[in-house]
């Protein structure tokens, strides 16, 4: 495990033995007796993870998760409090104040180093998402931030016996903001529930069929995003359900209310990653996205046409790709001013769009060029949807604001591969580009099918610029 941890505890004995217990999985360990010396520790060297003893003389623990929390360079710093497993209130009172984990003083050392490498995962893992998606909140045990309560979800599965797992939910269920579920583990396994925020998974007495699920939960396309806290039997010869891929694990003596506690700050974690996947979604979708027609742009174009290649190398299939060019689009700048071309190319665009399949692909490729991607096509089919396109923007005028209408029409080159074939999009694009000049010199308004000399140009580089023809 990588990253430095501080232990604060007054009594000697426990911070030498805790000490010694994680240099096994980190060797880059600081010791402070006080809140005091460890706050001056900590402005020397941000910690990535703070060990701090739940009776520490002078402490105020949620003060000092505050104050940790308000400092940028440790927003994201790990807060553990180190409580005996049986003080209940002591440890809800720890993760109330602020804490992001507990650990006991008399736990296993193996149960603490995977905890170690849990909560340093999911260090890393915020730190990524920050830097990816600009977020600001640090992600752990700390107070609910203010405004609408986003309701938590959790489904109970015990992999033995039931009991005490249906008296959990049902007591979790009576606290406003839960809905408490009950599943079965062939259920689950099969289907497991897509809104669920927290699977609450119970070993009940069956250590390989609890840890079996888990896997199953971890792999499974509705519960990969959710959280799974394990609630484990006495069990220390068995792998750490931590680092199985559980997010959080508890004792089968745990109360309701640090359950509670547990339950709503994973299914938090779940939604703020949520949400930052969909903010990572837009971003890529505005990347990729030509403001002005709401299509994909050039870059995605481009990129698709990469993708494509490599999937025509492995699964050769018929395809063909189609160049649209507005006709004339000079003129109908300088007769009705830019605003009003940018108008008529956004209306192109709209009709273009409702005119093909789904699973076509339609971009905005230049100033006033259309790529189209017609997959599984033949030479009859493609030219039919081509004459479509033609008669569809003919079809329909753009009508400007208090003005005209003005009838804008397309000019549009095609290329195509036969499955046997074994062209690339680029010989296709540029044998298209070809098609599409020769339809701009026999008139415009019409479609071209490219022919083997225009293969051959584009091999040898066309010679000619659409610019030369002005639209």
């Amino acid at each position: 495990m990588s990253g430095h941890v501080l232990i604060i505890d007054a009594q000697t004995n426990r911070r030498i033995q805790l000490s010694a217990q994680v240099k096994v999985a980190c060797d880059d360990v600081a010791l402070a007796e006080t809140p005091t010396g460890g706050m001056a520790q900590i402005r020397q060297r941000a910690p990535g993870v703070v060990i701090i003893a739940h009776d520490l003389p002078g402490l105020k623990l949620r003060q000092f998760c505050r104050t940790l929390r308000a400092q940028t360079q440790t927003q994201l710093t790990t807060i553990i409090v180190a409580v005996p497993c049986e003080n209940h209130s002591a440890r809800v009172s720890a993760l109330i104040a602020g804490a992001h984990d507990l650990i006991e003083y008399t736990a296993e050392p193996s149960e603490l180093r995977a905890r170690l490498r849990n909560v340093m995962r999911t260090r890393q893992s915020s730190e990524e998402t920050r830097k990816h998606a600009s977020v600001d909140h640090a992600r752990g045990f700390a107070e609910a931030a203010t405004g609408f309560a986003q309701r938590t979800v959790a489904t109970f599965i015990s992999a033995g016996s039931g009991d005490h797992c249906a008296k959990m939910a049902a007591a979790l269920q009576s606290d406003n903001g839960f809905v408490a579920r009950l599943d079965d583990v062939q259920s689950v396994r099969r289907h497991p529930d897509p809104d669920t925020d927290v699977f609450v998974l119970y070993q009940g007495g069956q250590p390989l069929e609890a840890r079996d699920l888990l896997g199953a939960l971890r792999s499974h396309s509705n519960s990969r995003h959710s959280r799974i806290l394990f609630v484990a039997d006495d069990d220390p010869g068995a792998a750490s359900p931590l680092d199985l891929g559980a997010h959080d694990q508890v004792p089968d003596t745990v109360s309701s209310a640090e359950l509670a506690l547990r339950i709503k700050r994973l299914a938090r974690l779940k939604q703020d990653e949520d949400r930052d996947r969909k903010t990572l979604v837009e971003l890529g979708e505005k990347a990729y996205t030509d403001i002005l027609t709401g299509l994909k742009n050039r870059a995605f174009a481009d990129e698709y046409l990469q993708k494509t290649d490599r999937t025509l190398a492995e699964h050769p299939k018929a395809l063909a790709i189609l160049i649209a060019d507005v006709d004339h689009f000079k003129k109908i700048n300088d007769n009705h001013g830019h605003e009003a071309g940018d108008f008529i190319l956004s209306h192109i665009a709209s009709v273009l769009k409702s005119s093909l399949r789904e699973g076509d692909t339609l971009a905005r490729y230049g100033g006033e060029e259309f790529l189209i991607v017609l997959p599984g096509v033949g030479p009859g089919q493609a030219r039919c949807i081509g004459e479509r396109l033609l008669q569809a923007v003919a079809d329909h005028p753009s009508g400007l604001e208090n003005g005209p209408h003005v009838r804008a029409t397309v000019s549009i080159g095609v290329a195509l591969t036969a499955r046997s074939e074994r062209k690339s999009t680029k010989d296709l694009r540029r044998a298209a580009d070809s098609a599409l000049y020769r339809a701009k010199r026999e008139g415009r308004n019409r479609i071209e099918m490219a022919n083997a000399a225009d293969f051959n140009a584009s091999a040898a580089g066309h010679p000619y610029s659409l610019t030369q023809l002005t639209g």
